[in-house]
């Protein structure tokens, strides 16, 4: 069993000079444990959190500074220094094409993956703009994966992604936290749908936001999205710090790593999907 993993979803904080307005504004999450959640950290002091070695990560937007963006990735740069890390920045992906173009210019970094635009909700909507497919392959272009986070049991917003698959084949795009979970028929037609898909991958991650469903369901889930993605298309991930709604980061990779069944498996999951996908 390799002890290295690859956690791809990271939140790292900055409070004191980040914006973060959805965790210190005045209408803040109302998480459990919201003081730990926002405690500063730093990869080292992950690292001592868990007894596998974190030989990489990949840190996604926080809502640092959402009208500068680029000033996350240059901080990112100073608090991660020596650390093998990658970043997934912000930008708006139904905003005109031009204005897209030059966020995405702007954001120029060597640490630049990917970026994501938080689609939850009525925001969902957003993904059928007739702006999002030149956005998107502009992203493809310049080989910039896609993070969508979006309840994919919204039958027509999963159809668009899959469409938007179809017409740009070179497009990469990672659904967020096993795509939002809740009403689980509904989300399994979704899974069944982008799993058809071969330039979509989904990260496992996020259950600790859909606390109505028990372990037994989230192993559902995980069978699930197994059957229909296969090894190579599925990433662990932690959602650090906000796991901590309810597991210690220690506490969600032995959870993970009790999920497999095989050394390859965890292997894939853990360490090999992340480090090809993001080449980190």
């Amino acid at each position: 069993m390799s002890e290295r993993i690859i956690d791809p979803h990271v939140h790292f904080f900055n409070l004191a000079q980040g914006q973060y307005d959805w965790l210190q504004g005045s209408n803040p999450v109302n998480w459990p444990n919201l003081a730990t959640i926002k405690a500063p950290m730093t990869a080292a002091q992950l690292q001592q959190q868990t007894q596998f070695e974190l030989a990489g990560l990949v840190h996604i937007e926080a809502g640092y500074d959402n009208q500068q963006p680029l000033n996350e990735l240059h901080w990112l740069a100073e608090h991660l220094a020596g650390q093998n890390y990658k970043a997934v920045s912000f930008a708006h992906i139904n905003n005109h094409h031009a204005d897209f173009d030059a966020a995405i210019t702007a954001l120029t970094h060597p640490s630049l993956v990917g970026i994501r635009d938080i689609t939850e909700g009525a925001d969902a909507a957003r993904l059928k703009h007739a702006r999002c497919l030149d956005n998107l392959a502009l992203l493809a272009s310049k080989q910039l994966i896609f993070e969508a986070q979006f309840a994919i049991e919204n039958l027509a917003i999963t159809q668009q992604i899959v469409n938007y698959c179809r017409q740009l084949p070179h497009l990469q795009i990672v659904i967020n936290h096993a795509g939002l979970p809740n009403d689980l028929p509904q989300w399994q037609q979704g899974i069944s749908q982008l799993a058809k898909i071969a330039n979509c991958r989904i990260k496992f991650s996020g259950f600790e936001l859909f606390p109505d469903l028990v372990k037994t369901q989230q192993q559902q889930c995980f069978d699930f999205i197994i059957k229909h993605f296969g090894l190579q298309r599925v990433m662990f991930a932690s959602n650090f710090p906000v796991c901590q709604i309810n597991a210690s980061y220690q506490q969600c990779w032995q959870s993970h790593f009790k999920r497999c069944t095989s050394d390859n498996m965890w292997s894939q999951l853990s360490y090999k999907n992340a480090q090809h996908c993001y080449q980190v």
